[in-house]
């Protein structure tokens, strides 16, 4: 009896040591990392984007992106010189300037500069799926018509095997519909 207690703890033992061993530790995505435009798929804002780099820090659960994107310039038959599809940011629906994660799962709420000077509260949760860092945004603006726009987006983050290469996923749902990027930067 006494033997089969010693099996079966030493079988036990083993199976919790291989499972903690497969589980994936979180990536670090700390370095400058540089867009790839030929890889991905970045969608009609993807020909605006002539360059795009990600200078990330992090530390532990905090996660802060700084986002820098150089623009080509507008098709010569652009109405009015606009861009197209509008909007704010850093492109491909990143947002512009530096953005803090924190990647704990509890929900951190924030109110970001809008257009006209307005504020749009944005509702965040981070968390780690394994290696990749799982981000979740809602934010809430009201249109010209008065009612409410909510605006809901997940991004995924995650590392290559050889760490050297970066995948960003950014899908997007709106009353505009659905959006889905996937951005391949490098480390440089």
């Amino acid at each position: 009896m006494k033997k089969n207690f010693v099996f079966a703890a030493a079988i036990t033992v083993l199976a919790m040591a291989f499972t903690v061993s497969a589980q994936k530790a979180p990536a670090d995505f700390s370095g400058t990392w540089n867009l790839d435009t030929a890889k991905g798929s970045l969608g009609p804002q993807g020909a605006m984007i002539k360059s795009q780099t990600l200078t990330i820090k992090q530390e532990g659960n905090k996660l802060t992106v700084a986002t820098k994107t150089e623009r080509n310039p507008p098709p010569a038959d652009a109405a009015g010189g606009g861009r197209p599809g509008g909007g704010m940011g850093g492109g491909m629906g990143a947002p512009a300037g530096d953005q803090t994660y924190m990647l704990d799962g509890k929900e951190v709420s924030v109110d970001q500069p809008g257009p006209g000077g307005m504020t749009i509260p944005v509702k965040t949760t981070g968390k780690w799926d394994g290696s990749k860092a799982v981000i979740n945004t809602s934010r809430t603006m009201t249109g010209q018509d008065g009612a409410a726009m909510t605006t809901t987006t997940k991004i995924t983050y995650e590392l290559g095997a050889d760490g050297k290469t970066l995948t960003v996923v950014r899908d997007s749902e709106s009353p505009r519909g659905k959006n889905s990027t996937t951005s391949v930067y490098t480390k440089g």
